[in-house]
């Protein structure tokens, strides 16, 4: 075999007698070194995968334990946040109330006197049409009552 393609990983399969095969042809192709079946060797591989599955579970469940605790964590820090979060906003909101509020009044009382402007515009032009009204039929009735008396001092 060439030296590429010892590098290449082996395709294992547990429990199955060929892979131990393909391992020593792998040792003997990289290191020289002839190895049997039933070497002890492979019984140092075995206990070797043995405490690194022990090690990596021990490893992962402590990965596990400090993850959550991590998470925990961050969740506790979010909730603070969120709680912050909440009361400046409120506060904003009602500062912008306020404002709005300030606003609306200022608007209201705008409208209130341009509304009170408008009414005595409004009266003002009644009072000139009432007036100008009640002076032509004033001006009527004294012709009609000059017409009458120059009528009757005819007769």
């Amino acid at each position: 075999m060439s030296r590429a393609k010892s590098e290449l990983p082996l395709q294992l399969v547990a429990g199955k007698r060929t892979d131990l095969r393909a391992l020593a042809a792998t040792v003997f192709e990289r290191h020289g070194i002839a190895l049997q079946e039933d070497d002890p060797a492979f019984a140092l591989v075995t206990l070797n995968e043995l405490i690194l599955q022990k090690l990596m579970g021990e490893l992962l469940e402590n990965g596990d334990k400090h993850m959550t605790a991590r998470l925990a964590e961050f969740e506790q820090t979010m909730q603070r946040v969120e709680a912050r979060a909440s009361k400046v906003l409120a506060q904003q909101v009602r500062e912008s109330a306020g404002g709005l509020r300030r606003t609306l009044q200022e608007e209201i009382s705008s409208a209130q006197l341009d509304v009170q402007r408008m009414i005595v515009e409004i009266r003002d032009g009644y009072r000139v049409s009432t007036l100008a009204r009640w002076s032509v039929v004033a001006a009527v009735t004294a012709m009609v009552v000059f017409g009458c008396g120059f009528w009757v001092g005819k007769f």
